[in-house]
């Protein structure tokens, strides 16, 4: 994830209360970004109300979901660990009966949680269950202007009924956001769904670059030309709300390349200090963190190196505690991925930035070649080698 905004103004506001601080550099961070603790995404469900036609999960189906005796004995575990976050996603997770007493008791642990949600079901009292669940963030999955929304999440009305449940969750007092995955179809909404967010005081916007999985494929994706002005344009953007007093703060997601360039960008501008910043940020970030300081239990408790590589396990819950799959790994995967400098090769082996950046990898296997470039590398050669 890199904090846009935070790091071309100093300032934050959600990233400011769950990533351990405002200004600068907090020591907290330092701290774990050397641990191989992870924030945690659960899929607690594959119960869905919609049709969303690049769901990496393949929602829909059905599956022998973790029990509430399985998911609380996960959450001691996950508490032990002192994991950061624990992120409820799906599917649909509002649709788990049982999500409210588990995030109460994720809360008691000391367990801190997220909602990744489709917002659709988010009425004013659903808000403020989940306001007095404990429910720290809710991040809504928004992907576009009415008429993109609704065909992109396959469900006329999804749009509406999104952003609907969106102002409920800010009006409950949560903090919240959308996620918005970028794709040839809705590239072009971006402005406007920023502008609306920025209207309606929505303090988050987070850009997540397609990576396939499940019902989403290569297809679908942007071409890097693209890619590259709109990042350039997410940093201007970053530079207006915040000069304009709006409270809404812009992050990418899944393309590390992202956080090299903004520091490209600010050296090429003479901002010499805050180009170094970043750099410092993202030598302790270590790039695309699968496998180490990012883990997903999916619902039938199976362990991956993120909430997109399904087609990896690395152990299952309900044999194994999480903690000692994840700390004492015997996963090759795993154990390769903490060390992935070791085995890049071609464009990203080459690169000057791979200790800092290192290309998304499930990106570049699902391209062919694990350890090769990652194809959504939109750096010029002269600028990374």
């Amino acid at each position: 994830m890199i904090a846009l905004t935070k790091m071309l103004t100093g300032k934050a506001t959600v990233s400011k209360h769950l990533t351990y601080g405002g200004e600068g550099i907090p020591e907290k961070f330092k701290e774990i970004s050397q641990k191989p603790i992870p924030v945690v995404v659960w899929n607690s469900t594959l119960k869905c109300n919609l049709k969303c036609v690049h769901c990496y999960a393949n929602a829909g189906k059905k599956v022998d979901e973790l029990s509430t005796t399985d998911a609380k004995k996960m959450i001691d575990d996950l508490a032990e660990m002192r994991v950061p976050v624990l992120l409820f996603s799906g599917g649909e997770p509002l649709l788990r009966e049982d999500i409210y007493e588990l995030a109460e008791y994720a809360n008691e642990k000391g367990l801190p949680c997220s909602l990744s949600t489709n917002g659709t079901l988010i009425t004013e009292k659903v808000a403020e269950r989940l306001k007095e669940s404990g429910f720290s963030y809710v991040g809504v999955s928004i992907d576009g202007l009415r008429e993109t929304n609704d065909r992109f999440r396959g469900v006329k009305g999804a749009f509406d009924k999104a952003f609907e449940g969106l102002i409920n969750a800010k009006n409950a007092g949560i903090m919240t956001g959308i996620r918005f995955t970028v794709t040839k179809y809705n590239i072009r909404d971006v402005p406007a769904i920023i502008e609306l967010l920025s209207e309606n005081d929505i303090p988050r916007f987070c850009l997540y670059h397609l990576v396939p999985s499940g019902r989403a494929d290569f297809s679908q994706d942007i071409n890097n030309e693209e890619r590259r002005k709109l990042i350039n344009w997410l940093i201007d953007k970053a530079i207006e709300l915040h000069e304009s007093g709006y409270v809404t703060e812009i992050l990418t997601v899944d393309n590390p390349a992202d956080g090299v360039y903004l520091h490209l960008w600010l050296k090429e501008r003479g901002d010499y200090e805050r180009a170094n910043y970043v750099l410092e940020f993202l030598k302790y970030r270590g790039g695309d963190n699968s496998g180490k300081r990012i883990a997903c239990v999916d619902a039938e408790g199976y362990v991956h190196p993120n909430q997109f590589w399904w087609d990896h396990s690395c152990g299952n819950i309900k044999e194994k505690k999480f903690s000692e799959i994840w700390l004492k790994p015997t996963d090759e995967l795993l154990v390769k991925l903490r060390n992935k400098v070791l085995y890049l090769r071609g464009r990203c082996g080459n690169c000057k930035f791979k200790e800092w950046c290192g290309g998304f990898r499930l990106r570049a296997l699902r391209a062919g070649d694990l350890w090769g470039g990652d194809p959504s590398c939109y750096l010029r050669d002269d600028e990374i080698f």
